[in-house]
């Protein structure tokens, strides 16, 4: 069984998106919702909400491993990009020109 962690320095903030999440999984006819466990948060005062999730495959479902899925946060500022890396200048170690 697969496990979601729903993480938040506002309980109330963690539990309205824990609600959400659990009702879309519950109309979701692919996954069962298992345990659902609320965590204080004892460093920041927040909240950890923990699910279980369990995939329900077909018999031609194949085995190709774990799946990883990232999601980027609206309320974080995106980094920047790579720096360019700079022409090659003409001037040598040592040589003071």
């Amino acid at each position: 069984m697969s496990s979601l962690r729903i993480m938040d320095s506002d309980p109330g903030k963690a539990q309205r998106t824990a609600e959400a999440v659990q009702r879309a999984l519950e109309t979701s006819p692919e996954v069962v919702l298992g345990n659902v466990s609320v965590v204080p948060n004892h460093r920041d005062g927040g909240a950890r909400v923990f699910m279980e999730v369990l995939l329900l495959e077909t018999p031609a479902a194949r085995e190709d491993g774990d799946q990883e899925v990232t999601v980027e946060r609206a309320d974080r500022p995106r980094r920047s990009p790579a720096r360019r890396e700079l022409p090659g200048g003409r001037r040598t170690l040592g040589s003071g020109k």
